[in-house]
């Protein structure tokens, strides 16, 4: 890697950490991450997902967030800021790895700048997701792939298998790019492909070793948690509702600002695909790394976009490095001239584009997922959630076991979650299950939280605004609920409501 791009790392490093830090700090709270860091709190106390709660997701992001935790403590700041290092570390891997590829510090310098100004990135990286760290695993495979001779050691590639596996057990549907590694491994030595690939298996098994530890614990568990739940969640099933996953398609590449920014990358991939100028290792497997993830990523039903900001890393070294092959290919002055206007015409409007998403995400609340309206956003504020669980700990004794329908309360204060309550998810597919199932899962149904009510079970109820989700009572009657068996208001925190009992039976 030439001497200028070594120079410029750790400063576009720090540049990288100090914005994605304030974007982590700033940006509005998503409803995922609620469950996301009560599971995270829950195994620092050494309970596991699916056998002691309901957790809909591939089980290693608690670990990592617990493990984090131990070190820089329980509160939104600390859980943000983790997010806000995976993201700066992937942008600096981004940047290192550009710039080995063309040799040109610019060209890292454009893939940092489309990296940092993307939407896809800025609104789902810097949060609690499970977006970056599966990707900062996915990438780091990716770079052992592409810089692997055909002579490498086996270690080498199970090394890229660990990471891989890594991220399949952060987000399982990662899964779906194993056949394009195989293929890779295929390709690069028809001679030796078969020891290859079994190294490169053997490694993914190290890594998702947390999922199978899981499974074998409880098998019914694990795949209802991972599988049947996302099965039973909507009407059309695991894979269905086509229409809407169109729909989905259709904003994610002509959305109003997102839409834009997507398009060039994809498009300008697509073209260079095309007209066989993508002939570098290093794009090629970017590019089908993404597709492989664009496929997989529209086939979850609810679909949503932000499912696609996996690709974008992969996509911008894609792009990138072909463009910088195609500049350094031209011979005519002029022709170069035009081609190196036209790159910097499309990144400073790949960046313009992200100003007014930025804005939204960041201070207005304006078409943010899971905000209603500008009058909404104070609610989603770390600031605002974190007085709540503030106000919860003036009433609750520490590890008493408080109703909040929303997990997020809990996470930053001293009270633990009632039993059922670690994850607002589960009522919209509790009167699907039986009772028996509602019991091993952990998903009481609305029945059962009516009836803990009626019997002073739990002494302190938090109601926000957020909820309860879909499929359960809404806050209106939720509050009405409470309050006809004998719990009175004792704190509003903005449109947060604290209720304590106020009789016994």
């Amino acid at each position: 890697m030439p001497r200028t791009c070594k120079l410029l790392f750790v400063p576009i490093f720090l540049l990288q950490a100090g914005f994605f830090l304030f974007v982590s700090q700033h940006r509005f709270i998503d409803g995922d991450e609620g469950f996301y860091l009560l599971a995270s709190r829950l195994v620092m106390q050494h309970k596991a997902p699916y056998l002691d709660f309901f957790y809909t997701q591939a089980p290693l992001l608690p670990y990592a967030y617990a493990a984090w935790f131990r070190l820089a403590g329980i509160s939104w700041f600390a859980a943000r800021a983790f997010c806000a290092l995976q993201t700066a570390v992937l942008g600096g891997l981004l940047y290192e790895h550009v710039c080995r590829e063309t040799g040109k510090w610019i060209a890292g310098v454009a893939a940092v700048v489309l990296f940092a100004s993307s939407s896809f990135i800025f609104a789902w990286f810097p949060i609690v997701k499970t977006f970056p760290l599966a990707t900062l695993f996915l990438f780091l495979a990716y770079v052992i792939f592409v810089r692997q001779s055909q002579s490498a050691p086996g270690w080498w590639i199970a090394a890229a298998g660990v990471l891989f596996g890594l991220s399949v057990d952060t987000r399982s549907y990662v899964v779906a790019v194993a056949p394009v590694f195989l293929w890779w491994l295929f390709c690069q030595n028809r001679q030796r492909w078969l020891p290859r690939i079994l190294w490169f298996a053997g490694g993914s098994v190290v890594g998702i070793i947390p999922s199978l530890i899981l499974f074998f614990a409880s098998p019914d568990a694990f795949l209802f948690n991972n599988l049947g739940y996302h099965a039973m969640r909507s009407k059309a099933g695991l894979i269905g509702l086509w229409e809407d996953k169109v729909m989905v398609l259709l904003a994610t590449f002509g959305g109003r600002f997102t839409g834009f920014q997507f398009s060039v990358l994809t498009l300008t991939c697509f073209g260079f695909i095309v007209l066989r100028r993508m002939k570098r290792d290093a794009s090629l497997l970017a590019f089908w790394i993404a597709f492989a993830l664009g496929v997989v990523s529209s086939l979850p039903t609810p679909a949503s976009m932000q499912y696609f900001c996996m690709l974008v890393p992969f996509l911008i070294v894609a792009a990138v490095c072909s463009a910088s092959d195609y500049l350094a290919g031209l011979q005519s002055q002029r022709e170069m001239r035009i081609a190196a206007a036209v790159c910097v015409i499309l990144l400073v409007s790949f960046v313009g584009f992200a100003v007014p998403t930025y804005r939204h995400y960041l201070f207005t609340g304006e078409n943010v997922p899971g905000i209603e309206d500008s009058i909404d956003a104070p609610n989603w504020t770390l600031q605002q959630v974190t007085a709540v669980s503030h106000a919860i700990d003036e009433f609750a004794s520490p590890g008493e076991k408080v109703v909040s329908f929303w997990p997020g309360y809990i996470f930053a204060s001293r009270a633990d979650a009632y039993p059922g309550f670690e994850n607002d998810f589960g009522l919209v597919v509790a009167r699907k299950l039986s009772r028996e199932k509602r019991e091993q899962y952990h998903v009481p149904s609305s029945a059962e939280i009516v009836d803990e009510f009626a019997s002073h079970g739990p002494r302190l109820v938090v109601i926000g605004n957020q909820g309860p989700v879909s499929g359960g009572p809404k806050y209106s009657s939720a509050v009405g609920v409470v309050r006809t068996y004998g719990y009175a208001l004792v704190r509003m925190v903005g449109e947060t409501s604290i209720y304590e009992r106020s009789s016994t039976p």
